[in-house]
């Protein structure tokens, strides 16, 4: 928007073009053509192109005789896209008219000058508002010519019709809201009001609003109330925040919360900015729930699916409208709540703890039983209650709220079902070829064996001395007990592996086993905060192997990963998992931990029968998981990462008839 320095600029320049346009016109001859005038006019050329005002001429049809650039240019076009042509190019079809009619009125007044504002149209079609200065004159010849100089005012006007719309819509939000606004001047009395705080007040709008008519209106019970929070915010120059009751025409009773904000004008005087809200059906509504306001606290505490009240005999009298969903039992009015579940006589116990509680009269909480829906089907709901008391400190009964908890029952069934799955599962993998392991076992039980023979000779020959050296005896029977234990632990160990399953071999797509595995472990893992991620390639060829032994190595690798990662704090716990054909016929599968990691000395050991790095680990796992591989005809190796953990890879072969 231009400031008032650039339009009487504007104006102006206008003026002095115009005369100087005068002087060329009178200056040439009568029967000069129109390409005379502009040759006359080319000396101001330089004052109309870089005059930084629209400027246009026109003669009396509209044809434009000239622009200057600056004009032509702020519409999109150069002045030659202009001259020539008619100036209803540059204006809205539906503004025309007036464009026409304002022409005709400078013709009518010679050198009179005129003032409008309109819309102009750009070259891509976005609009340009102007205010229009014209002035038409008579050339020497007798011929009108209209200058017209434009002044952009667009940003002026879309300001304006924000400010419109805003308002409009500030409107519309307080009619919405049945909030209004006012203004308030402490010093002067005077007060402004808004339409919808007019509407509040139900007063004519338009009329004066004045102190006196408004304490009128204000409930006789809160008026001095009111005077005092005013009077003393003016006093104070302080904000203030109070809600009042007005007594209406018709005698209805309205209630308004009316909030001000203080403030001080250029004189110094207090005035208020302030609001003015309808909360008569707030107020109704808080009244409404504080008759059943205890009820409701009631429900939010023991939650909720359906509601249930019983009286002081413990039956059924009131069950929530929203229970007439199919979960809900059906026809519970007047049962008890023992009556109701099928399952009470298998549970005597439970019922009876139930009982005395209800006797008690104390809350009791997360009661499950069985029961049936409306269809007949077993159910579980967990209910919880509390007792209610009369005003005089009789029991009423109980409040309280069922749920339906059957799919969670089924899925701690099936999580139950689950982990004895992984306990069998894990007591499996233990369940390998006692043939492979006989050297080692044989090795570990002949060590303490030997002592043991080695420590009784030697007994013996501290026993036959004379006289008996009973110390040495007594320290060679303690080194047997000992060797003995050894031996006793690692035949307990051996005992502890099962019988040996038969194997079954079969097509098996590998990312389905570890699919199968991870869902074994799921629990572990989130027990050890432990996210897993699987990158596992698609469209992967079949290989032939047990399903369940397989599912063995994966699961002992990912144990073996969690527990590497249990002291890990700085950094997220996360095991990844990935598949893939190594290209030579062959399937590659890897299990990475961000753990500890492995050393280089004992990368050769880890599949070592009885070597382990854990305090109470056996140190089998990892061996079993060799032999399972090797008996697939695979191959099962470990390497540290470059960063930290560690990475355990399988190898196995593909099946044969795939890739035959």
């Amino acid at each position: 928007m231009k400031s008032g320095r650039a339009a009487t600029f504007g104006k102006s320049a206008a003026q002095f073009l115009v005369g100087c346009v005068r002087q060329v016109v009178n200056a040439r001859p009568r029967t000069e053509p129109d390409a005379g005038l502009l040759e006359a006019v080319k000396p101001w050329q330089q004052v109309f192109e870089h005059n930084p005002v629209m400027y246009f001429m026109v003669d009396r049809v509209g044809t434009v005789i000239n622009v200057n650039s600056f004009g032509a240019a702020q519409l999109g076009y150069t002045a030659a896209e202009l001259i020539g042509r008619s100036v209803m190019g540059v204006f809205f079809e539906e503004d025309r008219d007036f464009v026409r009619s304002c022409v005709a009125l400078c013709l009518k007044t010679i050198d009179q000058s005129h003032t409008w504002e309109i819309r102009k149209v750009r070259k891509d079609g976005s609009v340009l508002w102007v205010r229009e200065n014209a002035k038409a004159m008579l050339r020497a010849d007798g011929e009108p010519l209209v200058l017209v100089a434009c002044e952009n005012i667009t940003e002026r006007k879309e300001a304006e019709n924000a400010l419109r719309q805003s308002e409009a819509y500030l409107a519309q939000a307080q009619e919405l809201s049945h909030t209004g606004s006012f203004g308030w001047s402490a010093a002067t009395r005077e007060i402004t009001w808004s339409k919808e705080t007019y509407r509040i007040f139900q007063f004519e709008e338009g009329t004066k609003p004045e102190i006196p008519r408004m304490l009128e209106r204000i409930h006789p019970e809160d008026r001095p109330a009111v005077l005092r929070t005013t009077g003393r915010a003016a006093r104070e120059c302080k904000d203030y925040d109070h809600e009042y009751r007005l007594v209406m025409g018709d005698g209805s009773i309205k209630y308004v919360r009316a909030v001000a904000r203080a403030a001080r004008d250029a004189s110094g005087q207090v005035e208020f900015v302030g609001s003015v809200s309808d909360i008569t059906a707030t107020k109704e509504a808080e009244r409404r729930l504080r008759d059943s306001e205890q009820r409701f606290r009631d429900y939010a505490e023991t939650a909720s699916d359906w509601f249930w009240e019983t009286g002081p005999d413990h039956r059924v009298t009131q069950v929530s409208e929203h229970s007439d969903t199919i979960t809900a039992p059906a026809g519970l009015i007047g049962l008890t709540r023992w009556d109701i579940a099928p399952d009470a006589a298998l549970e005597p116990e439970k019922w009876q703890e139930h009982r005395a509680a209800l006797d008690a009269h104390v809350p009791f909480r997360d009661l499950v039983y069985r029961s049936r829906d409306r269809n007949g089907q077993p159910i579980y709901v967990r209910t919880s209650g509390k007792p209610i008391f009369g005003a005089d400190g009789t029991f009423l009964g109980y409040r309280g709220v069922c749920t339906d908890v059957t799919a969670a029952i089924r899925a701690n069934q099936a999580e139950a079902a689950l982990r004895k799955a992984q306990a069998e599962l894990a007591h499996v993998t233990r369940v390998t070829t006692l043939g492979e392991l006989t050297a080692s076992i044989a090795h570990e039980i002949n060590q303490p064996l030997a002592a043991v023979i080695a420590n009784a000779d030697a007994c013996l020959g501290w026993l036959q001395r004379s006289p008996p050296d009973i110390k040495a005896a007594r320290r060679s029977v303690e080194w047997i007990i000992e060797d003995g234990t050894r031996a006793s632990d690692v035949i307990r160990r051996v005992r502890a592996l099962a019988k040996r399953t038969e194997v079954e071999m079969a097509p098996l797509d590998l990312n389905g086993v570890v699919r199968e595995a991870v869902a074994l472990v799921q629990r572990e893992m989130a027990s050890h905060a432990v996210s897993i991620r699987m990158e596992l390639s698609s469209a992967l060829p079949k290989i032939v192997g047990d399903r369940i032994q397989l599912q063995q190595v994966l699961i002992n690798l990912i144990m073996n990963g969690i527990e590497a990662m249990e002291s890990v704090n700085d950094r997220p716990r996360e095991l990844a998992i990935r598949s893939a054909a190594s290209g030579d016929g062959a399937m590659l599968l890897s299990v990475s931990d961000c753990g500890v990691g492995i050393c280089e000395q004992s990368i050769d050991r880890l599949f070592t029968p009885f070597f382990t790095t854990k305090s109470s680990g056996m140190g089998m796992g990892l061996s079993i998981c060799r032999s399972i591989i090797e008996a697939h005809g695979g191959r099962l190796s470990a390497a540290p990462n470059q960063g930290r953990g560690a990475t355990f890879q399988i190898t196995l072969p593909l099946d044969r008839e795939e890739t035959s």
